[in-house]
């Protein structure tokens, strides 16, 4: 049973089968795919032999799971001339997400329509779901304008790529609504242009990010929820990107010297979680912006929790017990470092795609 707590004393459950929770399984052999080529060219899918005209059951209501996901591990291995950080982390795809209902808009319509649970998400142009539904109008040449809801549950400004995912998901389902004129490997490459973590989510779930997110490597087969229980948690205030960064204090063309990725990225698929591979370059500076953020994880990992991690620049921290009945709150609330503000979730699986399949509903 997967629990959800927040300052509202607001409880959602997300059910998933306790088979989800299973050991961690190592392949012997895992295979890396690059997915994301800079010199990729538009692939028309070769499977769409209709038209991409849309069909009578593709234009009914679409709804799909748009996962949240956390960095396993985050090393930052420089600053670019550009401005922008080298990382190189190896991502996953969680049990914890948003619910998108989608469906095509009269020929009469002008513009893409959003709507959203939440008052705080932007529902016009600054939103990559618009810019998603844009973009594939322009490249894939079709004229459809669509209609998105979102029923929101990632928790922003947590570092879980929750617009990112969004923005994946969108352009997976235009193309699905149109009658997929493109392959995944384009829109893969599309999604690269809208944000850094885009491309991730179009991957099979586990993947190794290079580059700034946007290169990506597909780990087949995709990892296993860890044995135990997964759990994730954020307090009330977020972490800002930018002042993040500007706390890690890298200049234009400086390394950060750290534990090589490659060898992180092999320890963690051979062995699985544990403190010694699972680290953050970010999390030092994240908790100069954010300090309660040393609190939360010395009150976990003295409280059963054997791998705490900030995920991605912060606030959101995932935690891994080998006790199934471990409960984060539990362990905050005897260090005193509990709110009722927290927002909690888990236990949690790891989800991923499977052939041309979407990600399934925990």
């Amino acid at each position: 049973m997967c629990r959800v707590k927040n300052a509202a004393a607001i409880t959602f459950y997300l059910v998933h089968s306790l088979a989800a929770v299973h050991g961690f399984l190592a392949p012997s052999k895992p295979t890396f795919t690059r997915i994301l080529s800079p010199s990729t060219k538009l692939h028309m899918n070769p499977r769409a032999v209709r038209s991409a005209t849309i069909s009578m059951a593709e234009s009914l209501p679409l709804s799909l799971f748009s996962p949240a996901k956390t960095n396993l591990f985050l090393r930052i291995t420089r600053k670019r001339d550009d401005g922008f950080h080298e990382l190189a982390s190896v991502f996953q795809a969680l049990g914890l997400g948003d619910t998108l209902s989608f469906e095509t808009l009269e020929q009469s319509a002008i513009k893409d329509v959003l709507t959203c649970n939440v008052a705080d998400v932007p529902l016009d142009g600054r939103n990559l779901i618009i810019k998603a539904f844009e973009l594939f109008r322009e490249r894939a040449g079709v004229k459809t304008f669509f209609k998105c809801h979102i029923d929101k549950q990632t928790p922003m400004e947590g570092g879980m790529g929750g617009g990112s995912s969004n923005c994946a998901t969108a352009l997976w389902a235009a193309n699905k609504l149109s009658g997929s004129p493109v392959t995944d490997q384009t829109l893969i490459e599309w999604g690269g242009e809208l944000g850094s973590d885009v491309s991730f989510f179009l991957s099979d779930g586990t993947a190794y990010c290079t580059g700034r997110g946007e290169i990506v490597e597909s780990i087949s087969p995709p990892l296993k929820t860890p044995k135990g229980s997964f759990w994730i948690l954020k307090p009330t205030e977020g972490c800002s990107t930018p002042a993040v960064y500007k706390a890690l204090g890298l200049s234009p063309g400086q390394e950060l010297p750290g534990p090589d990725p490659v060898a992180l990225r092999d320890q963690l698929i051979a062995g699985g979680l544990s403190a010694d591979v699972c680290i953050n370059d970010l999390e030092p500076p994240a908790q100069q912006v954010l300090p309660k953020l040393v609190g939360i994880k010395e009150a976990l990992q003295s409280n059963g929790f054997h791998t705490v991690l900030l995920s991605g620049s912060g606030a959101t921290t995932f935690c891994l017990s080998e006790d199934v009945n471990a409960d984060p709150k539990a362990a905050l609330e005897s260090a005193g470092m509990w709110e009722e503000s927290m927002w909690v979730a888990g236990p949690l699986s790891f989800v991923s795609r499977e052939g041309d399949a979407w990600y399934n509903t925990p």
